[in-house]
């Protein structure tokens, strides 16, 4: 079903014319981490096939019972770790709806500054120099990146919540000796392929996929033309509109003649009277895809030069309409 909203064109004449984690915490000895950023994604998706790369970023932070000596570097590892992956590499991360064998599910693959996240292995981990906020006190803020990928063929999803089989971040940071390389066995202390040691810390991670085709629309601002005494040169102004679809949703918006159509032009009317003003707007029509954001757009209007009538409010009502594309 159409959704439509209307705005208003409006001129007003004188003289002439006036027309707004939780975290499972390991507390080893000396050092105390805390996973901050829980929601990686919550997003609402009309087409999987288009949906748009969702970023953020992933926030930690340890602090230490005494400062390190000045000869030594700390050092950080992540991953995220999904249940159903086990120790084993995998090729796409899931997010299902239902259980069983005919579930569907959503193919998804989370990267940090171009390095594909992974689960437990080495070779997955994210590594790196955390930055020092005091003597005690060291914070990481690696950007994310989420694709969705392996969805090929994919199209005509149930509407739902997909789910991500709670999944966890788990982070480290270790002290390195001097000498030490930033490699995954020394940022993450890797024995036998595994994360172990102090300053482990484990938050659950939310992954909120929604598939719901939807379309909404509102005025953002009217057209107001500026006061004019005269009509003999061409007035400008502009209004906005604001749509909001599922990500991922073609959506055509259009623009209807007003109320006051004649001789191809719409017209904007004395209030209280029967005097006409002719205007134009651009454009009339759009297509777009939805990012389940707000997206505004500027429809320009214009009063040609012509002859000008009496003094007086001149107005007119325009209504926006945004059809979602099959």
């Amino acid at each position: 079903m159409p959704v439509y909203k209307i705005f208003i064109v409006a001129i007003s004449l004188i003289v002439s014319l006036g027309v707004n984690a939780r975290a499972d915490r390991a507390s080893p000895p000396g050092q105390r981490c805390t996973v901050e950023t829980t929601n990686l994604v919550s997003v609402t998706i009309g087409n999987i096939n288009k949906a748009p790369t969702i970023t953020n970023t992933l926030s930690f932070s340890c602090s230490l019972s005494r400062a390190i000596p000045a000869d030594r570097h700390m050092a950080y590892c992540w991953h995220i770790h999904d249940s159903s992956a086990g120790t084993k590499p995998f090729t796409y991360r899931y997010a299902t709806l239902g259980s069983g064998r005919n579930q569907s599910r959503i193919g998804f693959n989370i990267y940090s500054n171009g390095t594909r996240v992974g689960d437990r292995r080495n070779e997955y981990n994210i590594i790196g120099y955390p930055t020092k906020v005091n003597d005690t006190l060291y914070r990481v803020d690696d950007p994310i990146t989420v694709r969705f990928e392996g969805n090929e063929g994919v199209s005509n999803l149930p509407s739902g919540k997909y789910i991500y089989n709670n999944p966890q971040t788990h982070v480290t940071m270790y002290m390195l000796q001097p000498g030490d390389a930033l490699d995954y066995r020394n940022a993450c202390g890797v024995t036998n392929g595994d994360v172990t040691g102090t300053g482990n810390a484990k938050g659950n991670t939310v992954v909120d996929i929604n598939i719901r085709t939807y379309c909404d629309i509102r005025v953002g601002s009217d057209m107001v033309f500026p006061r004019q005494f005269s009509l003999k040169n061409p007035v400008a102004a502009q209004a906005q509109v604001v749509v909001n679809c599922s990500a991922g949703t073609d959506y055509n918006v259009t623009l209807d003649n007003g109320q006051n159509y004649s001789d191809n032009m719409r017209h904007m009317k004395l209030q209280g009277g029967d005097d006409m003003i002719a205007y134009s707007l651009t454009p009339e029509q759009w297509v777009d895809t939805g990012s389940s954001f707000d997206q505004a757009f500027s429809i320009y209007g214009e009063v040609p030069a012509q002859a000008t009538p009496p003094v007086g409010a001149y107005r007119d009502a325009v209504v926006v309409t945004v059809d979602i594309i099959k």
